[in-house]
């Protein structure tokens, strides 16, 4: 028993509150890239090992059995690669391994960030977390988690410059530095996703934030400030496909998804997940809190460099998450950029807490606001939830529904939905699609023409051409399920789960 008080006391100082931190993080991150519902990153492994291949980034369709015609261009031609690269390596497991280098890259810079602004330790475990449960259905690996890693990135580095080097550096010596720091992270993250045409520019707008509150010489913020805004701005310039095209392309996006898939929607749409409305209520929550607590820091002081870094990530976080509310994808970013704002509140809300029961230091409620309970909880949880990470890591990122896919007819022409196609493309290069998560490439007609197919409303049961179809019946009533069953014209042929699939009566 007293080598058990002696263990629980070296657990509750603060001692180790970075290690237990980072284990928390590193199991959440174990735990969801393991296993995601996103589809998208499935045929990007594809895109991927088509480009080590080298093939051209902008080529024609050789996935799907009806292609719409022209080119498709990536919008993440270096993610894609990256996904490519690691899959060529190891497979499954080598996607795992990409997907959890990035996430875990975000969730400690997350972490990082928030401590440099003011958090401490646990109140920023729970803030993150809290931020990471609410963001689950974005945290995959697709290109825009790398993106959310650039930003703070961006952030963490400009902070960094202020609070070191730029001091001690004259101003020519400074514009230079951060004329190629800016460059390369705007050129960089322009090949990771084509939204850095838009964020770039915005990231020099960060950036002068946080030189105004820098404690600098008014020589150095001019020159810093030019800098970081002529080397964001450069960066669109060195994309894939260059600045009109680069524009084009996401104008191409917008016009096909707007409205028709969910991550282009408004999270009020019927039908929309519930955790999606639950989503972008918790992020305009978060963006009115983090305005009115920077409010009150800036009529009260300190106006710091810290200050001037919270302040830098509202700047995109709050207008995104606002944004959200019209499309879906934009909570995601929002959110995920606030993290380390809402953990460093979550710090100062403790510290309030603790104040107004300063009264009562011997209460059970006083015990609640200190780290020495906490430290010893999370420890303890920790130790029994690690397994279950690493079980869960045993997935390493195969999807739900390969054996049902390896069951496909040599050579069959699949209809099923976009996210379904996914796999198939990767797993199947034998098996053509009819459809597949590139809304662009396919367009918006043919996206909705998708729709009418399952919802059964189309002209035909499935398209002409079709020699066997999957479906996911875990997405709830579909329609087109209940006609196929019903159909003298195809026969149910295999089952994996919720995964369904039917060949022709014939076959």
């Amino acid at each position: 028993m007293r080598r058990v008080r002696q263990a629980l006391q070296g657990i509750a100082t603060p001692r180790w509150d970075r290690l237990l931190v980072t284990l928390w993080l590193v199991g959440f991150a174990i735990a969801r890239s393991a296993r995601f519902k996103e589809r998208d990153p499935y045929w990007q492994v594809r895109a991927g090992l088509e480009n080590l291949s080298g093939q051209p980034l902008a080529r024609p369709d050789s996935w799907s059995w009806a292609p719409v015609g022209g080119d498709w261009y990536q919008n993440s031609p270096l993610w894609d690669t990256l996904l490519g690269a690691g899959y060529s390596v190891a497979g499954f497991w080598g996607l795992f391994a990409v997907t959890l280098a990035t996430m875990v890259g975000y969730f400690l810079l997350a972490e990082r960030l928030a401590l440099r602004l003011g958090g401490r330790p646990l109140p920023t475990l729970a803030g993150l977390l809290a931020v990471f449960s609410a963001t689950l259905a974005m945290l995959s690996p697709r290109a825009t988690l790398a993106v959310q890693l650039l930003i703070l990135l961006g952030v963490w580095a400009a902070l960094a410059w202020a609070d070191g080097p730029a001091g001690r550096l004259a101003w020519p010596v400074n514009l230079a530095a951060i004329l190629a720091l800016a460059l390369g992270l705007s050129t960089l993250g322009n090949w990771v996703h084509l939204s850095f045409l838009l964020i770039g520019p915005g990231m020099g707008v960060v950036w002068l934030v946080v030189w105004f509150f820098a404690p600098l010489r008014r020589s150095v913020k001019a020159a810093l400030s030019v800098a970081g805004l002529v080397g964001w701005g450069l960066g669109p310039l060195l994309s894939p496909y260059g600045l009109a095209a680069g524009l084009e392309r996401t104008a191409a996006v917008q016009r096909a998804c707007q409205g028709v898939i969910l991550e282009w929607s408004t999270p009020f749409t019927q039908g929309m997940p519930a955790e999606l409305v639950a989503m972008a209520v918790i992020a305009a929550v978060a963006a009115v809190t983090v305005v009115g607590w920077l409010l009150r820091r800036w009529l009260r002081g300190p106006r710091d460099l810290a200050f001037g870094g919270l302040l830098a990530l509202a700047v995109i976080g709050v207008p995104s998450s606002l944004l959200g509310l019209s499309a879906v994808r934009f909570l995601g970013i929002g959110l995920l950029t606030l993290a380390p704002v809402l953990a460093v509140g979550v710090t100062a809300l403790v510290d309030r807490v603790r104040v107004r029961w300063a009264h009562a230091a011997a209460s059970r409620w006083w015990e609640y606001t200190t780290g020495r309970l906490w430290r010893i909880v999370l420890w303890l949880t920790a130790v029994v939830l690690t397994p279950a990470a690493l079980l869960l890591g045993a997935n390493h990122s195969l999807p739900a529904e390969a054996s049902l896919v390896a069951q496909l007819p040599s050579g069959c022409r699949l209809y099923s939905d976009a996210g379904l196609a996914g796999p198939v493309i990767l797993l199947r290069p034998d098996v053509k699609v009819w459809i597949d998560g590139r809304a662009d490439y396919y367009g918006r007609e043919r996206t909705l023409l998708q729709h009418a197919y399952l919802e059964g409303t189309a002209p035909e049961l499935v398209p002409t051409g079709t020699t066997c179809v999957v479906l996911d019946t875990s997405l709830g009533e579909i329609p087109l399920v209940k006609a196929l069953d019903g159909s003298s014209l195809w026969r149910a042929a295999g089952q994996d789960g919720p995964y369904r699939l039917w060949l022709p009566s014939g076959a």
